[in-house]
């Protein structure tokens, strides 16, 4: 038996993001390879048509021999994921809903903001920007942030 000590995986925050910007989101992952090959592979992307930028590295409450903590009290997950708003609350980040209607709940659209200091992450839009696409103008998506409370 080896006395070689396991090494744990230093789990971050990336912001992944693709050309036509209808699925961007955050992910959780050990290296940005690793969140744009999830992000990838759950969104229906061809293989290189991701980016990853790191946002921020976890805190240690959220890290575990086993791999990450999807938020204070929240599932642990060894691979990458999506976070809660209370992981991303938990790293810093401030979330603030924006309005949704019907075709963004049929489509499962996330509908929020995430703040990080005085950056602002806005969730992909797939109906925003097929509205676009087609030269439909819609009115501005405005959110408020309420300093880091996640809300519903």
């Amino acid at each position: 038996m080896s006395d070689v000590k396991r090494r744990t995986k230093r789990f971050a925050l990336y912001w992944c993001t693709t050309p036509d910007g209808d699925e961007d989101w955050f992910v959780v992952a050990d290296s940005a390879s690793a969140a744009r090959r999830f992000h990838e592979s759950v969104e229906g992307y061809e293989r290189g048509e991701a980016n990853a930028e790191r946002v921020v590295a976890l805190p240690d409450a959220l890290i575990t021999t086993r791999g990450w903590r999807n938020g204070p009290g929240g599932n642990v997950y060894a691979r990458a994921g999506w976070p809660r708003d209370e992981l991303l609350v938990a790293c810093g980040g401030e979330v603030a809903p924006l309005p949704t209607d019907r075709v963004r709940r049929q489509m499962q659209t996330v509908c929020k903001d995430v703040r990080f200091g005085s950056r602002v992450f806005r969730a992909g839009d797939i109906a925003t920007n097929s509205a676009r696409f087609h030269g439909i103008a819609r009115g501005a998506r405005l959110s408020v942030f309420r300093g880091g409370k996640a809300e519903d």
